[in-house]
């Protein structure tokens, strides 16, 4: 190898190694070092008792013996005794699920359990991150499209849910989704935007007032039509770009 190449090749392992992140507890203090894009690595010291501290099994999470950190970060709420990591996003205690520092909404920490990086459960019901989707029937919940994605498609048998959005239709059985439409679906009677009639804008402002389903179809990411023109998911009719 040339001296360039090796001065090279140094150069970026000592440059990936300075990158480090991570808690280090130095016996009388516990730091935790993080790596800035914009301003380079920092060591930040962080309230915790070196004694009893100690790094759980996924290692975003430690705790000492009355608190619980995410990242560095003091986890408020969070119960230490029972407090156990259970992937790198996911942990639980004996009130709550977490998701990163975040309490799981009305998660219930001595049942919860993860299903994947975006779903977990507690048996009563299924939650989005930190979303209850408060589901009619959470034992026959399943993947519909895109199991593993962010953006996800599932139900409960009763309703379809996109990602943290309950589709408003009572057509169930003709219920039609659109896999990478950022959310769009349709039944016999109505087309839908996430949680609500496409009729209405997010703020749930009336916005137009047909909408026609036999001639209904989605073009794009957050793009449908119908027989009268292109729809705009957010602010109603617009003009078609054809």
């Amino acid at each position: 190898m040339k001296t360039s190449q090796k001065f090279l090749f140094g150069s970026i392992i000592l440059t990936f190694l300075s990158c480090s992140r991570g808690y280090k507890n130095e016996g009388i203090a516990v730091y935790y070092e993080h790596w800035n894009e914009g301003s380079g690595q920092h060591k930040e010291r962080i309230d915790v008792d070196p004694w009893t501290f100690k790094i759980l099994k996924f290692k975003d999470y430690a705790k000492d013996d009355s608190s619980v950190f995410y990242q560095g970060e003091k986890i408020i709420g969070a119960d230490a005794k029972t407090f156990e990591a259970l992937d790198d996003f996911y942990a639980r205690d004996k009130r709550f699920g977490w998701y990163g520092k975040d309490t799981i909404r009305n998660s219930n920490g001595l049942t919860f359990k993860v299903i994947n990086d975006y779903y977990s459960t507690d048996g009563h019901d299924v939650f989005y991150t930190t979303y209850p989707l408060a589901m009619v029937d959470p034992k026959n919940f399943k993947f519909v499209y895109g199991e593993g994605d962010y953006e996800c498609w599932t139900t409960d048998g009763k309703y379809y849910y996109y990602k943290n959005y309950k589709v408003p239709s009572d057509d169930y059985e003709n219920l039609k989704i659109y896999p990478k439409s950022g959310g769009i679906s349709s039944d016999r009677h109505w087309a839908f935007y996430q949680d609500h009639k496409l009729n209405y804008d997010i703020d749930g402002k009336h916005v137009v007032d047909t909408i026609d389903i036999k001639s209904f179809k989605v073009t794009g990411f957050i793009e449908c039509r119908d027989k009268y023109g292109c729809f705009n998911v957010y602010h109603g009719r617009d003009k078609c770009a054809d």
